[in-house]
């Protein structure tokens, strides 16, 4: 009898941190553009600040989301490539025609909807803040219906980014957890999770808040309301996805045990927070709390379904685990990229006005 042994070279993983960063970030403003659409339908009982910061979480992302993303390509002018050879059957390929869409639609959408604040800043004593107020291109006026439309393409645009990021994942044969319909579902309802993390960040750094900057009990309900559904979905998805392993049992790993109760015990947290600080007598530490939850939640979702997946071995024995480097591919990146966001969310929080001259009444 002959013994072969199979020995397996080590490779690197396919899906960098980046990757990661990309999804995290372009989920949250896809389902930012859907929750903006409810808003603005609902103009007469939803908030201005509300609205500004939903349409600001969307843009911003749909900025820094596609940076992050020419990281994990690992050089920006590999980009080019999917232009120049484009091949329609690759998923891939598709996005890099779907998410330029939908970028430049998310920042004509922001920029439409802020062109009133805009304006106001004409008044200002600061030199800087009258230039950017000549961004809004003249005094011309859109009217909320034809602001409507144009967020319902820029929902409809978001839709297709959420298609094909999963779908480009899921297209992977040689990985399970991914190969399975409930990937780009669990990525899909748990990416609301950072959109409400998002935006509730950017209406915590809107300078000047007064009584009438609260948040309305429309705002409150809504916000309660994704967290509640998304949370919930997300719990029913987690033993589904993680059951769709036919060569590996997670739940007879101890660390990913670990990893599938960390993800429920936040969207638990999440669904409770809410309840409790979503309300209308709410505090601002209650709402930074939500934040964090929220967006640690979308976060660890992507982080054990995209980067540890990777550890479970294709065609070995044994775990292979992942260490996050200090460099640019690991957390410098991470923190760099949330630094790039940060900044963008401190610039844009100043542009926005007091609520008390609403979008509605210029607009209709």
């Amino acid at each position: 009898m002959n013994i072969t042994e199979v020995l397996v070279q080590p490779q690197a993983v396919a899906w960098l941190p980046w990757a990661v960063q990309y999804f995290f970030y372009i989920g949250s403003a896809y389902a930012a553009a859907i929750l903006f659409v409810i808003a603005l339908k609902f103009d007469q009982q939803s908030s201005h600040r509300l609205r500004a910061a939903l349409v600001l979480t969307m843009a911003i992302g749909a900025v820094v989301g596609p940076l992050a993303l020419t990281g994990d390509l690992h050089q920006p002018g590999r980009a080019w490539h999917f232009y120049v050879y484009f091949t329609p059957w690759s998923w891939m390929s598709l996005g890099s025609l779907l998410l330029p869409v939908f970028s430049g639609l998310a920042i004509i959408t922001a920029w439409l909807y802020l062109r009133n604040d805009l304006m106001k800043l004409s008044d200002s004593q600061g030199k800087v803040f009258r230039w950017i107020s000549k961004l809004t291109l003249g005094q011309w006026q859109i009217s909320h219906k034809h602001m409507l439309v144009v967020s319902l393409f820029t929902a409809l645009s978001g839709l297709t980014i959420a298609v094909y990021t999963g779908a480009e994942i899921m297209a992977v044969n040689s990985r399970p957890l991914w190969n399975q319909p409930a990937s780009p579902l669990f990525w899909f309802v748990s990416a609301f999770l950072g959109a409400v993390g998002f935006t509730l960040f950017v209406w915590l750094l809107f300078p000047n808040k007064s009584k009438q900057d609260s948040l309305t009990s429309f705002d409150l309900n809504l916000l309660k309301k994704v967290v509640s559904l998304s949370s919930v979905l997300s719990l029913v998805l987690v033993p589904i996805w993680a059951s769709n392993n036919q060569t590996f049992s997670l739940y007879l790993s101890n660390e990913w045990v670990h990893q599938l109760a960390m993800i429920s015990v936040l969207m638990l947290l999440s669904v409770v927070w809410g309840m409790f600080c979503l309300r209308e007598h709410y505090r601002k530490i209650g709402l930074l709390v939500m934040t964090l939850l929220a967006l640690g939640a979308a976060w660890v979702v992507r982080w054990v379904t995209m980067m540890q997946v990777q550890t479970i071995a294709k065609y070995d024995i044994g775990p292979i685990p992942y260490q996050l480097s200090l460099g640019s591919d690991g957390l410098l990146g991470i923190v760099g990229m949330f630094g790039l966001w940060l900044a963008l969310a401190l610039l844009a929080s100043e542009l926005v006005s007091s609520s008390d001259q609403r979008f509605t009444s210029t607009h209709q």
